[in-house]
């Protein structure tokens, strides 16, 4: 395919076409709404105008705030998002937890934006990888975000070049120098496709995961590296287009409840006789501390007083670290809350997420609001 416009035109084709997706396409097209704002190492423009939807745009990090993010289903913000006014970011939060609104970010993101506004999920591992071109595997083939995905990379056209011993339903995705390893720090993380190639050589396997935020359907998702995925080949590019418009054909079809059933034997049985250890270890990484409730003691039965801590105290520090994450308060803009027994701090998502283990994360005590 000789462009991007080509590739998004095939994607909608097959959509309506071999996936029985007609009128979920014809839904985006009528109703779908997405915002790029670009980064520095980020150009969606060169995607987004070619997806199928009402409104497709691209703007500059620093005109965020002329817009109402709400009047979008899917927002997009571009690594590394540093550009984007601090002021804005309380929007971006309010967007997702308040509005429903979903969430994509990319690469460095991670560090500018998703850690930020929505600690105790996903973090950078602290690694940085090098320009390479990695092998992916798909892990929830029947998840909507990647409908269709495996079914079309192993039509003959995608495996031309690809090596005898590659997995025919596994596609290149492109690291630019520097791309900043996923690490899940939340077992409510979905991981959806992970790369055994990152894990060994920089630490973490996740490369595209997505987590539920706020009581009103918001959802963050990320990815590692770029959108336009220049170095991925046409079937890691094909994979990209896939999963982009997906994202925006699920958002739709859960707003106006589009009911919609995958077209017959699309779904492949690639590797459906492997256990499913894979996805439970992506899920839930072992030995991550971040995952184990801390030196609690069970036989402490006590309750102690959830705080909000007050920011002007002498004895508050920003440099302080958040039991739950290990991050400090630095660049943090929300509430932060204490353990009252033990004096523990926590950004107030982390609070939200130990709450569901019912004690504080040192002390072991009970916590009470």
């Amino acid at each position: 395919m000789s462009s991007w416009k080509d590739l998004y035109s095939e994607v909608k084709k097959r959509k309506m076409e071999a996936l029985n997706k007609k009128d979920v396409v014809e839904a985006v097209e009528k109703h779908g709404k997405i915002l790029a704002i670009e980064g520095r190492y980020e150009k969606p423009k060169k995607v987004v105008d070619h997806m199928y939807a009402a409104k497709h745009e691209t703007i500059k990090p620093t005109e965020i705030m002329k817009y109402n993010l709400g009047d979008f289903d899917v927002v997009l913000i571009g690594c590394p998002g540093d550009q984007i006014p601090s002021s804005a970011l309380p929007r971006v939060s309010e967007y997702v937890s308040l509005k429903g609104g979903w969430l994509i970010t990319t690469d460095w993101a991670i560090k500018h934006i998703v850690e930020v506004i929505f600690p105790g999920f996903i973090r950078w591992n602290g690694a940085k990888t090098a320009d390479a071109v990695v092998s992916c595997q798909i892990l929830e083939q029947n998840h909507p975000f990647l409908e269709g995905v495996i079914s079309e990379i192993q039509q003959d056209k995608w495996q031309k070049g690809v090596s005898k011993n590659a997995k025919n339903a596994e596609f290149k995705w492109w690291l630019e120098t520097r791309s900043f390893p996923i690490q899940v720090l939340n077992p409510e993380v979905k991981v959806l496709i992970v790369s055994w190639e990152i894990k060994q050589k920089w630490g973490e396997a996740p490369v595209f995961c997505y987590f539920d935020y706020g009581k009103t359907g918001g959802r963050v998702i990320h990815m590692i590296s770029h959108t336009h995925l220049q170095k991925g080949g046409v079937k890691g590019k094909y994979a990209s287009a896939l999963i982009l418009t997906n994202i925006l054909d699920e958002k739709i079809s859960q707003k106006i409840g589009i009911s919609k059933k995958p077209a017959p034997g699309y779904v492949s049985n690639w590797e459906q006789d492997q256990p499913s250890q894979q996805h439970q270890w992506a899920q839930m990484p072992q030995n991550d501390q971040y995952l184990i409730p801390s030196n609690a003691n069970s036989a402490l039965t006590g309750t102690t007083q959830i705080v909000e801590v007050n920011l002007n105290d002498n004895n508050f520090s920003f440099a302080n670290k958040c039991e739950y994450c290990g991050y400090d308060f630095g660049d943090y803009t929300g509430k932060i809350y204490k353990c009252q027994s033990c004096g523990t701090q926590y950004h107030q998502n982390c609070l939200n997420m130990q709450i569901n283990e019912g004690i504080c994360k040192k002390c072991g005590k009970i916590l009470l609001w």
